[in-house]
């Protein structure tokens, strides 16, 4: 049976059948809000983070010119953008004075001891151990003076369990924003604090068995 404009059914079928073979068959995509954030720095504060990003990761290039037009060729520098994440800060202001100490553990002290490592400016005694997983020429899997951390930022599937861990490595605070708290608000809202973070490099990898 043929309609108005000549065409069959059976050729309308089968264009439909194509354009259903060219659509995805996996549905199972990252949900952006299906994430946590752990320091192991930091391996007892809770961090509600509510925001985070994996940053971009850029390859520098080379020119090779040539009596026509340059080619591009394949650099071997790859460069990163900084790491952030936006956290509520909890009632006793606990993970937001974690980062702020550790800012002037790093920063311009108020006395020597604090310089050397051994104190932090608020009176308390720096965690000592595992700061890093990695194990390079020149820093070593200890870190000096507690001054970096690794960073992980795990994706969670849908049922909540991990599928993949974002691993930052030496990472360091760069700036600390502020911290808004105002009387005019009506409704409850929570407190938030964004950190962005320097650090060497990151890796990305899936965790088997989950789904």
């Amino acid at each position: 049976m043929a309609d108005i404009g000549g065409n069959t059914s059976t050729e309308n079928i089968t264009g439909t059948q194509d354009a259903l073979a060219r659509q995805p068959t996996v549905f199972n995509y990252s949900q952006s809000n299906q994430f946590r954030v752990s320091l192991s720095l930091f391996p007892k504060t809770e961090w509600f983070v509510v925001r985070a990003n994996i940053p971009s990761v850029t390859l520098g290039q080379g020119v090779q010119a040539t009596r026509l037009i340059d080619m591009p060729i394949v650099g071997d520098k790859i460069t990163y953008d900084q790491f952030y994440f936006t956290f509520i800060v909890d009632e006793q202001l606990q993970n937001y004075m974690e980062l702020h100490n550790w800012l002037l553990n790093i920063g311009f002290p108020e006395r020597y001891d604090q310089f050397q490592g051994q104190v932090r400016p608020d009176g308390t005694t720096r965690p000592t151990g595992k700061t890093s997983d990695r194990n390079v020429a020149g820093f070593g899997k200890y870190s000096d003076r507690d001054l970096y951390s690794d960073i992980t930022m795990h994706i969670l599937s849908s049922k909540n369990n991990p599928v993949a861990k974002i691993k930052f490595f030496e990472c360091f605070p760069v700036n600390l924003t502020n911290v808004e708290y105002s009387q005019q608000e009506s409704d409850t809202t929570y407190a938030e604090c964004t950190a962005t973070f320097a650090y060497t490099l990151f890796t990305t990898e899936a965790v088997s068995g989950s789904a």
